[in-house]
């Protein structure tokens, strides 16, 4: 028999290789022709990736991963302190201070 140990070990393996593979998907994305077949493909696989977080009791993580993206503005390097700036497109409902 398992014991919770190696059960609890596993667990994080299964988190952190989960974790990898969405973010590897996301890099992939940012990386893509949108017009493109690939791209489309990419994007299912991350859905499906997703779901695969949520159905496995890692949503927590997800959630996390999700929020980066939003509070970054969806770009890809982060601006500096103090000079956020938000894409035109986008609604703040709320700003709340980084404490």
């Amino acid at each position: 028999m398992d014991s919770a140990e190696d059960r609890g070990a596993r667990r994080q393996q299964l988190r952190r290789e989960l974790i990898h593979q969405y973010v590897h998907l996301q890099r992939q994305l940012l990386d893509a022709e949108p017009s493109s077949s690939t791209y489309q493909a990419t994007m299912h696989a991350f859905r499906r990736m997703g779901y695969t977080l949520i159905t496995s009791g890692f949503e927590d993580d997800l959630d996390r991963l999700l929020r980066i993206r939003v509070l970054d503005g969806g770009k890809v390097e982060r601006s500096a302190p103090g000079h956020a700036e938000f894409p035109q497109d986008l609604h703040v409902i709320e700003q709340v201070p980084v404490r």
